[in-house]
C-alpha cells in the first residue's frame, strides 16, 4: 500500500509539472485579438478598430473624434469581453478621465469601469495599450 501511494505521488508530481508548462503556453495572451471599443464603435468589435502591433508589447488603434465637449467612453477588449481580455479602468464604474500623453493603469481581469476622453479638437487620435507589464497594462492617447 505504501509503495502504491509513493508511485501515485511521484506520477502526480510529474504530471503536474508538465501540465503547468502546458497551461502556461495555453494562457499566453493573444494581444492582437484586442479591439478599441467604445461609444464611437457602439461597443462592437469593429475590424477598423482592431489593435495593431507598434513595438514589443505596445499596440494601438486610431479613431477620428469630434470635439463637441462630450466624453468618449472606451476600453480595450476582445470580441467577447472574455476574462483577462477586457481591459478597462480599475478606478470604479465612473470611469477614469484620460488626458493626452498621460498614461493610466488598466485592469484586464476585473476592470472597474471604462476610460473617458474628451478631445480638445476634432481629429484623429491614437489609443495605445502597453502590455509590457501584463498584470497592469498602461493605456495612453496621442494626437495623430
Amino acid at each position: 500500500m505504501k509503495k502504491r501511494l509513493t508511485i501515485f505521488v511521484a506520477i502526480s508530481a510529474l504530471l503536474s509539472g508538465c501540465s503547468t508548462t502546458f497551461v502556461e503556453q495555453i494562457l499566453e495572451k493573444d494581444y492582437e485579438s484586442f479591439y478599441l471599443r467604445g461609444v464611437f464603435t457602439w461597443w462592437e468589435a469593429d475590424e477598423n478598430y482592431k489593435v495593431k502591433l507598434v513595438d514589443g508589447k505596445l499596440y494601438k488603434a486610431s479613431v477620428k473624434l469630434i470635439a463637441d465637449g462630450q466624453p468618449y467612453d472606451f476600453k480595450f477588449a476582445d470580441e467577447n469581453y472574455a476574462p483577462g481580455y477586457d481591459c478597462g479602468s480599475p478606478v470604479g464604474t465612473g470611469g477614469k478621465v484620460m488626458r493626452i500623453d498621460t498614461p493610466a493603469l488598466s485592469a484586464c481581469e476585473t476592470p472597474g469601469g471604462n476610460f473617458q476622453f474628451t478631445p480638445d479638437e476634432t481629429g484623429t487620435y491614437d489609443f495605445f495599450i502597453d502590455f509590457t507589464n501584463e498584470e497592469t497594462p498602461e493605456v495612453f492617447i496621442k494626437k495623430s
